[in-house]
Order: C-alpha cells, then structure tokens, then sequence
C-alpha cells in the first residue's frame, strides 16, 4: 500500500457510514457484525467473495471498493484525456501536458492500465508534437509498456507512431517490420478491429513510398479502402485519407489525391483538430506544387505554415516551410527559397529526422546550382545523395541523384556524373518506379 493510502478496512468503513449503513446492515445476510468489525480495523484481511458481497451492498464494483475508484471514474478521465487532446491539437501544449499528466497519475492511482496506457500515449504525442523525436519515441515506448490492456485501437495507434518514429530517424526498414508484425498479430487473433487494422495500414503507406515500394504501398491503400466503411473512428479514417493521397499523387492519380485531401480536411476540421486539419493543408500545397501550380501552392503553404505554428506543432512547420523553400526557388525567388531553407537548419540539427534534413540540403544545392555556384551545388547534393542512399530513401535518391549528376555535368566532370546517374539507376531498379520529383 503506498504511503499515506487509505487502509482498505477504514475505506469500507468511510463508505459505510457514508451511506447510513450499521455494521450489521452492510455485513448481513452472508456475515454477521462481528466478523466486518474485523475487517474494518485491519485484524483481517477480505477475500475476494467477500469483497463482492460488500461492494454490491454498498453500489460498487469490486474495484471501485478495492482501489478507492470513483464510480465512473474510467469514463470521466478518458473525457479528460479527449479534451485535452483536442486542446493539444489547438496549439495548447503546456494545458494539455498538465492534464495528461494528472489523468496518468490518477489512473495509476486507480489501477485502470488502459486509461493510464491512453494518457502515456498522448504524453508521447506532446513531443511528437515539439518535433522532439527521441523524446516521442521514449513516451510512445513507456504506452507500449502497458498495450497489453489497451484496446486493440490504443495498440494500433502507438505502433503507428513508434514506426513513424524510426521512419524519420531513417530506419525504414524497422519502420516497415514493426508494422508488418502488428498487422500479422491483429488479423491471426481473428475478426480485426477495423480502426487497429485501418490505423497499421495507414503507418505503412509514408515508409513504403519513401523506399520506392510504390506497388506494395498502393496494395495497402486498398487494403484500407476496404476496411475504411467498417472504421469507426472519424480521426483514423482522416489519417488514411491523408496518408493515401500522397501515394495517389505519386503514382499519378492525381484526382484521387484531391479527393482524399479534401475528405481528410474536412473530417479533421469538424473534430477540431486543427494541427491535423493544418497538415492536410499543408499536403495539398506539396501537391499543388507537383503539378507546378505555384501561385496556389504558395498561398497554401504559407496558411499551413501559419496554422501549425499556431497550432505548435514544430514538425509540421518545418515540413510546410520547406515545401514553401522550394516553391519559391521554382518562382525565381532564390533569396527568399534560401532564407527559408536556412531559417529551419538549427531546428533540423538538433533532430534525427533524416528525411527532412536530406530535403533541405537537396534543396539548398538546387539553389545554389541556380545562382552558378556548381562546387557548393555539387557539395550539398552529394551529401544529400550519401545520407538516402544509407537510410533507403530510395524514391528521394532518384530524384538527389539526377540533379547531382546534371551538376556534375554541367560543371564537366562526365565520369562524375556518370555514376551519379547509375546511382540514381540503381535505386530505381530496387523501387517500383523512376524519379517522381
């Protein structure tokens, strides 16, 4: 019994007088007077039958009576934890720190795992949220602890963003197979929970098209498009949507793409995410920048850069803003591209985020080839090159490797460019497709 906890005889005896109730009242017809007298002084310990007997006397479950838990307790804490997630979303991190912190601590108190499991998840998402992966990914693996008694769907959800999180640290691979065994463990213990199912699916879709396994991810996202109308849960089907659409566009689909984005958008904006909503924004700039609609993609970025900084959510700005970096180089705005790109390197050194760092540094040498400095181009793009080829960013690659060669080659170095392009070959014949950016 922790220090200072209410010995569980005095409990039933507080409980007791609270309702009015005689020893021999609460005690009868299975006990007599005598024998609770004992029980309330701590001279003996209640077993289980008789635990039952007295919780139901007294209008408790047995672990309302045992662990002093508020009857309602579990569904009041999980309203609390849903408030103040939605509180995370609007841009109130340090609120919503404090409540997931309580709710933990109280349902430890409480001895209910799978609140407490809930709230460790959502501690996680705190600093997913501050763009502090190793921290993430710590919170993530604390839930992790207790998954055993959460539902299937809590389960799902903290695989997902334990993937996410070697994802970005540039182990897709891991990302992949920690997914991949979720999935198997789900469907083997019979009918799947459609929001587990849907919520793993979703988390293979990004690691599958950055290693360039374009037709494995595209049978993931059918795999969810038929478990998508049996999903329960509005967010989950977003985060599909959204996650889709960056394959659609990928492999061409590009009215498909629209659709889901709009879908997602307006799922999350009805649920008050507004981070989430603000992501959706943001993937639709990226693909507005694909189709080389910049004036549109540039008012979209700057409003999805603006929301999730409002939102506080550091990874989301650092993603809008690089997009934002690059669309502006395409404009001819070399100054602005290169202030941007800059802007958001400190922010990037202190991450394991590989994908993220390789971009700016692709991006920084495109500048650079644009203003005719081709050693510094040739420099970043090749260091860009190195880090995705080791951490299997395959469809990147292609893209880092056609630029470094076209570098190479303008600057005469034709041997150079030559294996700038077999590199680039190579990765393409390990995914299901050639340059797509």
């Amino acid at each position: 019994m922790p220090p200072g906890a209410e010995p569980l005889g005095a409990r039933i005896r507080r409980l007791r007088r609270a309702r009015g109730l005689t020893q021999r009242e609460l005690a009868e017809p299975r006990y007599d007077r005598g024998f609770l007298a004992k029980v309330e002084s701590g001279r003996r310990l209640p077993s289980d039958d008789v635990l039952s007997h007295l919780a139901r006397r007294l209008g408790l479950t047995v672990d309302e009576l045992r662990f002093d838990r508020p009857p309602g307790a579990a569904e009041e804490l999980t309203d609390a934890l849903e408030a103040a997630y939605r509180e995370l979303q609007q841009g109130g991190l340090e609120a919503a720190e404090r409540e997931f912190t309580r709710v933990e601590r109280r349902a430890a108190e409480y001895r209910l795992p799978d609140v407490q499991c809930h709230a460790r998840f959502y501690l996680g998402e705190v600093q997913w949220q501050r763009y502090d992966i190793p921290l993430a990914d710590k919170g993530f693996g604390h839930a992790m602890e207790l998954a055993g008694a959460a539902s299937p769907m809590l389960r799902a959800m903290i695989v997902n963003r334990v993937a996410a999180c070697r994802a970005l640290s540039g182990d897709l691979g891991a990302s992949v197979a920690l997914v991949d065994n979720a999935l198997a463990d789900l469907r083997a213990a019979g009918p799947s929970d459609p929001d587990a199912e849907l919520a793993l699916v979703t988390a293979l879709l990004h690691p599958l098209i950055e290693m360039g396994a374009l037709g494995r991810a595209r049978r993931a996202a059918e795999e969810g498009r038929r478990v998508l109308p049996s999903a329960q849960r509005a967010d989950i089907a977003a985060r599909y949507h959204r996650q889709a659409a960056q394959l659609w566009q990928e492999i061409g689909l590009v009215d498909r793409a629209e659709k889901d984005l709009s879908r997602a958008l307006r799922l999350l904006t009805s649920l008050g995410y507004d981070r989430d909503a603000a992501r959706c924004r943001w993937a639709r700039g990226f693909l507005w920048r694909r189709l080389g609609k910049l004036d549109e993609a540039h008012a979209e970025l700057r409003l999805a850069r603006d929301l999730l900084a409002k939102a506080g959510s550091r990874e989301g700005v650092l993603g809008a803003t690089i997009e934002l970096a690059d669309v502006r180089r395409r404009q001819g705005k070399l100054d602005e591209a290169a202030e941007l790109a800059e802007g958001i390197r400190p922010l990037l050194d202190r991450s394991p985020d590989i994908e993220a760092r390789t971009e700016v540094l692709r991006l920084l040498g495109l500048i650079a080839r644009a203003r005719g400095d081709l050693p510094e181009a040739t420099a970043l793009l090749e260091e860009a090159a190195t880090a995705q080829e080791k951490s299997e960013l395959r469809g990147a690659l292609v893209a880092t490797s056609l630029h470094l060669g076209d570098t190479l080659r303008a600057r005469g170095l034709i041997e150079k460019a030559a294996e700038a392009y077999r590199r680039g070959v190579r990765a393409a014949a390990m995914s299901d497709l050639g340059p797509t950016g």
